[in-house]
């Protein structure tokens, strides 16, 4: 007498996840979480706010001041004349200004703190504070950030189709969602990376029928055919079905023995797959992505006992020979949990996928990815989630992460010259041969330069081009807005005075030349030896302890281009510290080496957020 819900609940749940905010390995590190700064001063704020005003519930306005003035900068006293001015007795925005800087409780943030007489309140840094935030950076310890209360998160992402090669159109999906796990995981959350591959559909009758006829051996334990070209293969398969009537036919039939559980139509299944994933996992290795496999064909039977659930509660209703879930609220067209032939689509599996991974794997939140025109197809999910009552927010959150599609030159679909989609082999390859060309121009200058070449042995060569060019194709990528579409073009993602990754490898390359020339081992530092007093080392201070801020926001919008934004004005400030502040035989070397080493371990981090390994020369 069980639930339908019950008996899915008690055959696939696998008992209770660990909850813990342990990183991987379960290895505690020494050095306290970053907080973010401008978090830690509206906090400041919010406690003056409600000391000078106990009778007024605000949350304090805090945004970065301008340079001249100070850091950053609290906006309140003007609204709070304007509303309560008279009732609590001040004659004037500046009066409220003053008596919000009065009632600032005493720390060790803030250096200076001035109430103009429009009511701004604009506060300096403490250098001294400085000093304490930046050394932990230069400690040789794991950088760390927590996003309380820690919670169980499904990222749903890449998700290319069996039988089809992985084509351009997957790159944005594999690196965004590879990167916001590495980031969630960085906040200590408990991560699940879905690979939600295209592994059913008719589409797999005429792929079995012809694998059939093209490798009729495999069946009887032959070896396993070497399909090289998943392309060609599916093409192949689909024009028999298209010109023979009899194929069509038998093709029709093998997806009714599939869908029955047969054995060789399982077997040719199983084969499919395997050539699949074999591709699939060469791409995911270089683009250094990981996932697990979890497809169409995992929710199969879910789907039939979750349907009479939604029926029996009035939320699954027949319109025009299917049962469908309305979501009037997201769109007029419904989902159809039942077509109208009595399959399973799309949104059958999607009901199945979002209700286990809610309900079955208690997952407090998650996220897909998949281009923007599928926006509406996940609402309606949401939506008809909520009517269920597996998704229960603010308990729960989903998000649709879309993004924009790549484009060629022409401001169309990126495309080869032949108008075919480009694969996405073709794009990396492409890639690093350009950083190949890359290096090896910047090994001839050196050696006509008289300097030593830095790479000069080609094995190293090559391996650096193939760290450079992923690097230079996944930056270039989400650095842009990701609901953008945005143009691909080789020579903006490889310039090394641009915004691209070979910059930011350069500027990483370039702390390693001064560690190395300085003949000081960064892990024998004295943290301690760091003062900062010049302009330049408080700004890149500033812009090192703003790292936490950008990570906060992302977990907010999901907006992955904020960290590329961040490590480009990271590279800038660290460019003025170099012209402004002399590093080698100064006075000052062994506080700037300080200063060095935490920039590089933000750096680092931030590098390894995004999903590559920078060189340690070039």
């Amino acid at each position: 007498g069980a639930s339908a819900a019950a008996r899915i609940r008690r055959f696939f749940f696998r008992g209770p996840a660990a909850r813990t905010g342990r990183p991987p390995g379960g290895q505690w590190v020494a050095m306290p979480a970053m907080k973010p700064v401008h978090a830690q001063a509206r906090d400041l704020f919010t406690q003056a706010l409600r000391t000078a005003f106990p009778s007024v519930q605000q949350e304090a306005i805090v945004v970065k001041g301008a340079p001249r003035y100070g850091d950053y900068q609290c906006n309140n006293a003007m609204g709070l004349f304007k509303d309560h001015g008279k009732a609590l007795g001040f004659p004037n925005p500046g009066a409220v200004g003053e008596a919000i800087k009065k009632a600032l409780p005493s720390n060790t943030m803030f250096s200076e703190v001035t109430a103009s007489p429009q009511g701004f309140v604009t506060v300096k840094i403490s250098e001294k504070w400085l000093d304490e935030q930046v050394r932990g950076l230069a400690s040789g310890e794991e950088i760390q950030f927590v996003d309380a209360p820690v919670k169980r998160v499904a990222v749903d992402f890449s998700s290319p189709n069996i039988a089809k090669e992985m084509h351009v159109g997957h790159l944005r999906s594999s690196i965004l969602g590879e990167t916001l796990c590495r980031i969630l995981e960085f906040c200590g959350h408990e991560v699940h990376r879905l690979n939600h591959v295209g592994d059913w559909g008719t589409q797999f009758g005429m792929l079995i029928e012809y694998m059939k006829e093209a490798h009729p051996g495999f069946m009887s334990g032959g070896e396993m055919p070497n399909v090289t070209d998943l392309n060609a293969f599916y093409k192949a398969a689909k024009k028999r079905f298209d010109d023979d009537e009899d194929f069509k036919a038998r093709a029709q039939l093998a997806v009714v023995d599939l869908q029955a559980g047969g054995a060789l139509a399982r077997q040719a299944w199983q084969k499919i797959c395997d050539v699949s994933r074999k591709s699939f996992n060469e791409i995911y290795e270089r683009l250094g992505v990981k996932a697990e496999e979890r497809g169409e064909s995992f929710y199969n039977d879910m789907i039939p006992p979750l349907v009479e659930e939604l029926k029996a509660r009035g939320l699954c209703v027949e319109s025009k020979g299917a049962m469908c879930i309305f979501t009037p609220r997201v769109a007029e067209i419904p989902l159809m949990a039942v077509k109208g032939d009595g399959g399973f689509g799309y949104d059958s599996t999607d009901l199945a996928a979002i209700y286990h991974r809610l309900f079955v794997m208690r997952c407090d939140w998650i996220v897909y990815l998949t281009d923007l025109g599928q926006e509406t197809h996940f609402h309606m999910v949401f939506d008809a989630a909520e009517q269920a009552g597996w998704h229960r927010p603010p308990a729960s959150r989903v998000d649709h992460m879309g993004f924009g599609v790549v484009q060629g030159e022409d401001g169309k679909r990126f495309k080869t010259r032949s108008g075919e989609t480009v694969k996405l082999v073709d794009l990396l390859d492409a890639a690093v041969a350009r950083a190949k060309e890359e290096i090896t121009a910047r090994v001839a200058e050196q050696q006509k330069d008289g300097t030593t070449a830095l790479l000069a042995d080609p094995k190293e060569q090559e391996a650096a081009a193939e760290k450079l060019g992923i690097a230079a194709i996944r930056y270039f990528d989400m650095k842009q807005n990701r609901t953008s579409n945005y143009v691909f073009n080789y020579d903006k993602m490889l310039d090394p005075k641009g915004n691209s990754a070979v910059y930011l490898f350069y500027a990483y390359a370039r702390i390693r030349a001064i560690q190395r020339k300085s003949g000081v081992d960064p892990s024998k530092l004295n943290t301690a030896d760091l003062r900062i007093a010049e302009p330049a080392e408080k700004d890149l201070a500033l812009k090192l302890l703003q790292f936490p801020d950008i990570v906060q926001a992302i977990l907010g919008d999901l907006h992955l281009h904020r960290l590329c934004e961040y490590l480009w004005e990271l590279c800038g400030a660290l460019t003025t510290f170099y012209n402004q502040c002399k590093v080698i035989g100064d006075a000052q070397q062994s506080s700037r080496l300080v200063m060095c080493e935490a920039t590089r371990n933000v750096m680092a981090k931030a590098f390894f957020l995004l999903g590559f390994e920078p060189l340690e020369r070039i």
